[in-house]
């Protein structure tokens, strides 16, 4: 029998799932991993949505699992000279395809390298989040200086930098997923983006905003 792998499709956040987004921003195990821990009332994530649909240099994906809402993966354009986006995820369910962060580290840097121009690809994360720099380190991305130091409880944790260039990236790709457990590199053949959508150009309209329009209509 032929072996079934999940399909990842990312689509751009909308109006009809914010009371599932509001909820995982909202998870413990989510909020820890992040910059600012306070609970997000819906006033502010409705100030949130708002003000990123009106930003063109920030793009919000769902990422749906067999159709299914399983977690984020967003952009925001860092710099322009080099084009750099800084990126980030989370899953915000618990009961998911094993090997889904991977899944979430492949669809970034595909992203990135293939659906816009950005040069580089950059990433902050909180020193005591292990298995995200696990990841970071067998993706291979490249360290830089460390950041600022945060204090939480008493006790100080480094914000630790990556950066991944486009050049790695289409070099090595194959290889890399070579590397990677079979049914991993089987189901980044199943990672798809919402298409027709210019993504960080000067003039083009916020994709998210763009994405809830149509759904007006």
């Amino acid at each position: 029998m032929e072996r079934k792998y999940p399909s990842s499709h990312f689509s751009l956040l909308n109006h009809t799932q914010l009371e599932r987004v509001l909820a995982w921003r909202n998870k413990p195990h989510i909020r820890q991993n992040m910059h600012q821990q306070d609970t997000i009332t819906l006033h502010q994530h409705l100030a949130w949505f708002e003000n990123l649909t009106n930003d063109p240099t920030r793009v919000f994906f769902v990422m749906e699992q067999n159709e299914r809402p399983i977690g984020v993966l967003n952009f925001t354009l860092k710099s322009e000279n080099p084009l750099t986006l800084e990126w980030g995820c989370y899953l915000g369910e618990d009961d998911v395809w094993p090997g889904s962060g991977l899944l979430l580290e492949i669809a970034a840097l595909e992203f990135a390298f293939t659906r816009t121009s950005a040069e580089r690809l950059y990433a902050e994360v909180l020193s005591f989040n292990t298995s995200v720099l696990k990841l970071h380190k067998l993706f291979n991305y490249t360290p830089l200086e460390d950041g600022d130091t945060i204090t939480r409880s008493g006790i100080s944790h480094t914000v630790k930098r990556f950066e991944y260039t486009r050049m790695k990236w289409l070099t090595s790709k194959d290889e890399l997923l070579a590397r990677l457990p079979k049914q991993i590199a089987q189901a980044a053949h199943n990672i798809s983006f919402e298409n027709e959508i210019e993504f960080f150009k000067r003039d083009a309209p916020s994709p998210t905003a763009k994405r809830d329009n149509e759904q007006d209509d």
